[in-house]
Formats: structure tokens, sequence, C-alpha cells
């Protein structure tokens, strides 16, 4: 018999990334504030950069924790 299936509800943390740098362009480019010399969209994808890699971190680390890479 097959162990039963652990939910993988944290995955569900992938997909902010996405929302960070596809869903939110249309609402950050009307922005026209300049950082220092840089655009915003530019600070904003760079942003963006940090929390899709602390996200994949995130669900890796619980992943992990869980176990289940040992699987792999």
């Amino acid at each position: 018999m097959a162990p039963p299936r652990k939910r993988r509800w944290h995955w569900l943390l992938l997909v902010v990334p996405f929302a960070w740098c596809v869903a939110a362009i249309p609402l950050v480019n009307r922005i026209g504030y300049v950082f220092g010399s840089i655009p915003f969209l530019l600070v904003w994808m760079t942003a963006g950069v940090l929390v899709g890699s602390g996200a994949i971190g995130l669900v890796y680390a619980i992943d992990r924790r869980r176990g289940d890479l040992d699987r792999v």
C-alpha cells in the first residue's frame, strides 16, 4: 500500500514571483518615480528577483524539512 501523499500547499509560494514580475507590471509601469538615477520599474524588477529567490529558497527549505527531497 502506498503511503498517503503529503499536501504541498507551500508550492503556492511559487506564484508570488510570477505575480510580482508579470501581473504587477502594468500597475508599476505607470509610476514615474526615479530612485536616484534608476527608473522605478528597474528597482521593482530587481526587488522581484530577490523576492523570487526568497520564495524558491523557502519552498526548498520546507521540502527539505519534510523529507520530500529524499524521494528524488
